[in-house]
């Protein structure tokens, strides 16, 4: 049984890890903003521990890991985050920008440096950050989305220098795509096959993919 620790479950990507991982008898600490709903909406075992943060208070994290001193974290699965919108250069809004800076690069720079030391007790030895593959300068090819692209492509040198700096501690640092996810059938994956295929890239991976920029399916995108 591995220990889970997942941000931002109160719904989408981060709820569905929290049941994947739940269902396959791992442990899961799962961080939400209201614990309370999420607990009230699944039937959740003993197994998984919904845990009220918010990821931009640097203090509320640091109490966390005190919490859960010397307990071994396998994965960690950084994914709380702002997913949009994507506007065009008119009508960017700097309040968000900043806001998605906090949340989706600074934030999740803080939780990892908070945790490394429990995920380097560990068997698995897996930091995943969500990222997308607007990101990547090399994939961008239509602009706009100036803040989500920052944000994320922020994210993925965040992630690249931490799998240099805890390479000495053996711990794998993965980013990775979850794909084009849609609730209506025939747009994209639904959210249940993306988790499942971001689960299956993290379950085999170990100290030689560290540094990795991955699509949900495995194939390495480019920068």
């Amino acid at each position: 049984m591995a220990t889970v620790l997942i941000t931002g479950c109160d719904r989408g990507l981060g709820e569905e890890f929290t049941l994947q991982y739940a269902a396959r008898g791992d442990r899961v600490i799962a961080t939400c903003l209201d614990p309370e709903a999420f607990g009230k909406t699944h039937r959740l075992g003993a197994n998984v521990e919904p845990v009220k943060l918010d990821v931009t208070d640097e203090t509320a994290v640091l109490q966390l890991a005190a919490k859960l001193d010397g307990v071994a974290i396998d994965v960690l699965i950084n994914n709380a985050g702002i997913p949009g919108p994507h506007p065009a250069l008119e009508e960017t809004d700097l309040t968000l920008w900043r806001s998605m800076l906090e949340v989706n690069l600074i934030a999740p720079f803080v939780i990892s440096k908070a945790f490394a030391g429990h995920v380097a007790q560990s068997e698995q030895k897996v930091i995943a950050f969500i990222t997308s593959r607007m990101g990547s300068i090399g994939l961008n090819n239509t602009g706009r989305s100036y803040a989500y692209r920052s944000s994320k492509a922020g994210l993925n040198m965040v992630m690249k220098s931490l799998a240099i700096d805890l390479g000495p501690r053996e711990i794998c640092v993965l980013g990775i795509h979850p794909g084009n996810v849609s609730a209506q059938p025939g747009r994209g994956l639904t959210v249940s096959e993306s988790v499942a295929c971001m689960r299956d890239v993290i379950d085999h991976s170990g100290p030689h993919q560290t540094g990795t920029f991955y699509n949900y399916n495995g194939q390495i995108l480019p920068w």
